[in-house]
């Protein structure tokens, strides 16, 4: 996008046939907010993080779950959602879903017997393998444009936000 806020969007014209009319929109001081950036790579970032993982029924949030749950077998479910930075709510429906698709296990923990850990089920331990596959395959395309400096200084940059 040009510095001053203005781009140009290629716009199907339906009255128009196969033309393409190009109408410039002034996005004003969006382009200068994180916020905004942020967001619109966010939505990059899922919209080919979801072809990827096409008829998995897997979302950024379960995958970070079952590889959190894959190298912390045993984890509670309240450390997950900690982990993930979601509520306890949140994190109990991921693991409801999970549980559903037959990917995790919750088996009573030997320290607290109120308590239950989570483990991965052998299902759940083939997927996460196959997942992970996909997933540096969709961070390889996200980040081809960087070079190895750039991709270091951007996360740096994400991770101190």
């Amino acid at each position: 996008m040009p510095a001053n806020g203005t781009a140009t969007l290629a716009n199907s014209n339906p009255a128009a046939g196969s033309h393409t009319a190009k109408a410039a929109i002034d996005y004003g001081d969006l382009p200068e907010l994180i916020g905004y950036v942020l967001r619109r790579a966010q939505l990059r970032l899922y919209e080919d993080f979801y072809a990827a993982m096409r008829g998995t029924g897997i979302s950024p949030a379960l995958f970070s779950a079952l590889v959190l749950v894959e190298r912390n077998p045993g984890v509670q479910q309240g450390h997950l959602g900690q982990a993930l930075g979601v509520a306890r709510s949140g994190a109990m429906t991921m693991v409801d879903r999970l549980e559903r698709l037959g990917l995790v296990l919750r088996q009573p923990s030997p320290r607290d017997r109120r308590a239950y850990g989570l483990h991965l089920t052998p299902k759940g331990q083939k997927l996460a393998a196959s997942l992970r596959a996909k997933v540096a395959d969709h961070d390889h395309r996200i980040g081809h444009r960087l070079d190895a400096a750039e991709r270091r200084q951007l996360m740096e940059l994400l991770q101190r936000i």
